[in-house]
């Protein structure tokens, strides 16, 4: 089976931070329930908005189904595989979800 996960970056327009790794390719609901999501917006404070990019990558040979957390584990302790183009890029997606009102979204 070949693992398919996605690096997901944050950045508030005050300059705040974040990256974290998801197994298959979220959706915008699955973004917002994460730990690294909900963590960034308790930091946030007087934010607008936060701007979202999720690069999306398989790695392996086989189907695909979505990396589990086992997997992310493996993959965060060797992100050489990204850098080095093991796991293929399959897509980026970029977007802004409005703050305070994290429902709304649009493309960037």
């Amino acid at each position: 089976m070949s693992k398919i996960f996605s690096l997901v970056g944050l950045e508030t327009n005050t300059g705040i931070r974040d990256i974290g790794i998801m197994g298959g390719i979220p959706e915008l609901e699955d973004i917002q329930n994460s730990k690294v999501y909900r963590e960034l917006v308790e930091d946030c404070g007087e934010s607008e908005y936060i701007a979202v990019v999720v690069k999306s990558f398989r790695y392996g040979q086989g189907p695909p189904e979505p990396a589990s957390s086992e997997d992310l584990s493996w993959i965060g302790m060797h992100p050489e595989i990204v850098k080095n183009g093991d796991a293929a890029e399959l897509q980026t997606s970029r977007f802004a979800i409005l703050y305070p009102d994290q429902g709304m979204q649009m493309n960037m």
